[in-house]
């Protein structure tokens, strides 16, 4: 005898509706086989879309969702512990860190533009030079000349004379003749008789130093001069009137110097 598909209720095979519910029956040409309560249960699996699946034990599933986690864990910590120290030694060298235990040699090219070197020419005389004539027709009584020279000066070119003074006055004269510059200048600018003219000056370059300094210390004792921070005078003479161990320093530029130095007689 077939059952209800809906109730479950013994319906008679004839029948078309479930006594009991209602429900329409199904025409089973199967022959329907009845179930005991001695027979054991049988799972019925409906059609899938997919097909049958056999399920997993719940036991593999577990074990295989704890060892993933597992390896999550350890791929983090070992991000953390290897990879970060990593980033941070990149960083430090990006950074322009240098380990202490790697020497690194560094070379500083520094340009320097020197000056364009001048000549100097330094000429030491003493004493021993033959006595020279003194110009001066009226000093010959006073006076006896120790050293004399005339020659131009250029460039800051020095020259040098050493005198142990014992007869004081030590009397130093000089004469120069300054070099010339001629130049076309405008003059009478915005009058009728405006024109040019051919002028010679001295040139601005022009300068000439005497200095006296103590041989042992090198202290300057006493100095004249023309152009820079001197008179324009181009003629001029000063004495040295303490005995002692002197050293005269002549210096220049653009100039013909006439020098005397005289000592007492």
């Amino acid at each position: 005898m077939p059952f209800c598909t809906s109730c479950g209720a013994k319906v008679a095979a004839d029948k078309k509706f479930c006594v009991q519910c209602g429900a329409p029956m199904e025409q089973n040409t199967a022959p329907s086989v009845p179930i005991s309560s001695d027979s054991p249960e049988v799972p019925v699996n409906l059609p899938s879309p997919f097909g049958t699946l056999p399920a997993k034990p719940k036991k593999l599933r577990t074990s295989l969702i704890i060892g993933g986690i597992v390896i999550v864990l350890v791929i983090i910590a070992v991000i953390f512990f290897v990879g970060m120290p990593m980033l941070k030694a990149n960083q430090k060298f990006s950074d322009g860190f240098v380990p202490s235990k790697t020497p690194v040699i560094t070379h500083t090219v520094v340009q320097t533009t020197l000056p364009t070197p001048q000549l100097t020419t330094v000429i030491t005389e003493t004493t021993t030079q033959p006595v020279v004539i003194v110009r001066d027709d009226r000093l010959e009584e006073e006076y006896e000349q120790i050293y004399a020279l005339n020659q131009t000066f250029a460039f800051g070119q020095k020259v040098n004379f050493a005198n142990e003074l014992t007869r004081p006055p030590l009397y130093i004269k000089f004469n120069l003749t300054p070099t010339k510059i001629s130049r076309i200048r405008l003059v009478s600018i915005g009058t009728k008789s405006e024109h040019y003219e051919n002028t010679t000056d001295i040139s601005p370059y022009a300068w000439f130093e005497v200095k006296v300094l103590d041989a042992g210390s090198g202290a300057v004792i006493d100095q004249q001069g023309f152009g820079n921070d001197y008179s324009d005078i181009t003629k001029q003479n000063f004495m040295v009137r303490q005995k002692g161990n002197y050293r005269i320093e002549m210096s220049g530029n653009d100039v013909i110097a006439d020098i005397q130095m005289l000592i007492g007689k």
